[in-house]
């Protein structure tokens, strides 16, 4: 008990100080090696949870690609960012049916500063629409519902123009992941 104690007046502590060592207007600036006016292109793939699955199922993993476009907006010029993303996924069971849902959408996010060199993360909101497109028996049709989502995510910069990237959330699938390019 008395280890539990002060593990958590050390986590405290701890706690305290990143807390007073960071500055409110560290939330208003881009993360380093960003600025308003960048482009950065994701392309990556998502980890989903098939809507079925077992012997014969077949599923393609969802694989999309995002534009984002960092805005500053206001007179504190915050670091927002607007932008669109696309994709694609697919299931089906062996040759009986099977269904393409496509998925096109536009994001609008914040990012947040918080001193990380080459780190950027952010907020990120979807909206859009999933057309589903189906052949097979008395799955020939075609119609499609609204894209809605939200995401946490980071992009990891190794050179100026290329890094990695990682959302989890959902609009396009639980978990994505890929490379980034910015320009």
């Amino acid at each position: 008990m008395k280890r539990y104690f002060l593990s958590l007046i050390m986590l405290a502590c701890l706690s305290a100080v990143c807390v007073f060592s960071w500055e409110p207007s560290d939330l208003m600036d881009y993360p380093e090696g960003m600025e308003a006016g960048n482009f950065m292109l994701n392309f990556g793939a998502g980890l989903d949870v098939p809507e079925h699955s077992g012997p014969g199922y077949l599923y393609i993993p969802p694989i999309h690609a995002s534009l984002d476009y960092n805005l500053a907006l206001g007179d504190k010029r915050m670091p927002f960012f607007v932008g669109g993303t696309g994709g694609y996924s697919g299931y089906g069971y062996e040759d009986e049916w099977f269904y393409s849902k496509i998925y096109l959408g536009g994001r609008f996010g914040y990012h947040f500063n918080w001193g990380i060199r080459n780190l950027d993360t952010y907020a990120a909101a979807t909206a859009g629409w999933i057309i589903y497109a189906g052949s097979g028996i008395a799955q020939n049709r075609k119609y499609g519902w609204p894209l809605i989502g939200v995401n946490i995510g980071a992009r990891y910069f190794f050179s100026s123009v290329f890094g990695i990237w990682a959302e989890i959330g959902y609009s396009l699938s639980l978990i994505d992941a890929g490379l980034t390019f910015k320009f």
